[in-house]
């Protein structure tokens, strides 16, 4: 999960990225904050709420479990959209916590995540939080004031065209709120999820959060891992799956889909999707349109 493949309508592949040498494959400030319980394909009630040491990090086996190095499952890209305003591709890396533009010329542009563990170079690139003003918020101790957060373990981290203009470029993204502020809370019940939507200025590497839904929903809304945040523009509407909502690993789970009104907290629709059994997860969900679909 650490190279993007481009190919073509042949399925050759034309381009390549290679982000052990693009990224810092040995950054694991997020893998040794993450809930050993639900890591993906590990999902293991019986870990849940525990971390790892940086001992037992490095014996991890290789392959799709969380570890850091070449090899093990560092990144863990779980989405890519691409910029033809500057033939970019925006990826979104849960165990980095990071969302992050690179170029064609494999070169990075810039890095929304956490501060923490970025290095030389690569911490240059990282984007400063302001206000809707462009003031600088003040970031201690991984929290930021004035409300603003980064992603945690996130999905689709995807870029919005129909409002990246001006120079200003907005993603959103499904903030999974694993390892929120690089630690585990007290008792499971208090971590959430948001989906989530920001603004970044290239030219002055800020970033600016415009709006959020889920945080006051609380750990019924909560999905460890999987999960969506689209924006439609169709409809002006933010649609989201939390895909594994209150997953706990001992009951089925209720996958929780909502539309909410863009920049708004109104819920247009919402559907509950219940499993027949404990263990059976959500990944993705997407709208179709059947007119579309089968057009002619």
């Amino acid at each position: 999960r650490d190279h993007i493949l481009e190919v073509d309508q042949n399925g050759d592949t034309v381009d390549y990225w290679d982000l052990p040498k693009i990224l810092d494959p040995y950054r694991d400030d997020v893998i040794l904050a993450m809930d050993q319980g639900a890591v993906c394909l590990s999902v293991d009630a019986e870990h849940s709420g525990q971390v790892m040491t940086k001992e037992q990090l490095a014996k991890q086996p290789f392959g799709d479990i969380a570890g850091s190095g070449p090899g093990r499952n560092w990144a863990h890209v779980n989405s890519v959209s691409y910029d033809p305003r500057d033939d970019s591709i925006i990826i979104s890396s849960r165990h980095q916590s990071a969302i992050i533009k690179i170029g064609r010329d494999k070169k990075v542009k810039w890095i929304l995540s956490d501060p923490s563990g970025w290095k030389g170079e690569l911490a240059k690139k990282v984007l400063k939080p302001v206000d809707s003003n462009g003031k600088p918020l003040t970031c201690e101790a991984h929290h930021c004031d004035g409300g603003f957060d980064w992603t945690w373990t996130q999905h689709t981290g995807w870029l919005v065209p129909s409002k990246s203009t001006g120079g200003k470029t907005v993603v959103t993204a499904f903030d999974n709120g694993d390892a929120r502020g690089m630690e585990q809370p007290a008792m499971p019940s208090m971590k959430y999820s948001r989906g989530v939507e920001y603004q970044i200025d290239e030219k002055n590497m800020t970033v600016s959060q415009m709006w959020e839904y889920g945080k006051e929903r609380g750990f019924d809304w909560y999905s460890a891992i999987t999960s969506v945040t689209e924006y439609r523009p169709e409809t002006k509407t933010m649609f989201m799956y939390s895909a594994t909502a209150g997953m706990s690993g001992t009951k089925p789970i209720v996958s929780v889909l909502d539309e909410v009104k863009d920049g708004t907290q109104d819920v247009m629709l919402e559907l509950k999707v219940h499993s027949n059994r404990a263990g059976m997860l959500g990944y993705r969900a997407l709208i179709i349109d059947p007119e579309q679909m089968f057009k002619k």
